[in-house]
């Protein structure tokens, strides 16, 4: 691990692509005072915001797809945890994630399938000079690693939103793999599972 590397650090510049943009915006107390109050009354402490300084993916209509809020955080540490040797991740985001398993000795290679092409020519630079980092553009649902391929660790991250409606794809995608890998992980599937059992 990079000596005094924190997860969650994103160092890709702001910039502009097609509909999609990196930016960053300051919070103020003020400002996350309802967001606050609104995840305590809804039960979901995990996305009380702090005041401070973040990092956003946005969507021009989908809005803000990624950032490196303590939620966003929180939900993909496993991945920055488990992740070693050989890596696929699916869903290059802000690069927040790909960034954290880079700090890790151990890591190998890793390997990125991203969807969205502007997504790619935003984040993807960043990590241009480390040989260990691979971006593919493609479907997650659809991509096919090579025959007999194998992954030490696999990450799934290609959703907006925290939903139930996602469980059947993260199903998907997790089988998918299970013969190519001994570990995965996938972004809130445990806080979708929660709000499924909660409301039915």
């Amino acid at each position: 691990m990079k000596d005094g590397f924190k997860f969650g650090t994103v160092s890709v510049p702001d910039g502009e692509s097609g509909l999609w943009r990196v930016d960053t915006i300051v919070a103020t107390p003020d400002s996350v005072l309802m967001n606050n109050l609104r995840a305590l009354r809804n039960g979901t402490p995990e996305m009380v915001m702090e005041p401070g300084t973040y990092r956003r993916l946005l969507h021009k209509t989908r809005g803000v797809v990624m950032s490196n809020t303590r939620m966003e955080i929180l939900t993909a540490l496993e991945a920055y945890r488990n992740s070693t040797g050989r890596v696929l991740v699916n869903g290059l985001g802000l690069g927040m994630i790909l960034e954290g398993i880079l700090s890790k000795q151990d890591v190998e290679y890793v390997r990125v399938i991203e969807l969205e092409e502007d997504v790619i020519k935003l984040v993807g630079p960043t990590f241009a000079n480390d040989c260990r980092v691979e971006i593919i553009q493609a479907d997650a649902y659809e991509y096919k690693p090579a025959k007999g391929e194998e992954f030490d660790y696999v990450w799934h991250d290609i959703w907006d939103t925290i939903s139930t409606e996602n469980l059947p794809d993260m199903t998907r995608l997790v089988r998918k793999y299970q013969r190519r890998a001994p570990m995965q992980g996938v972004w809130s599937r445990d806080l979708a599972r929660r709000e499924k059992r909660r409301w039915g």
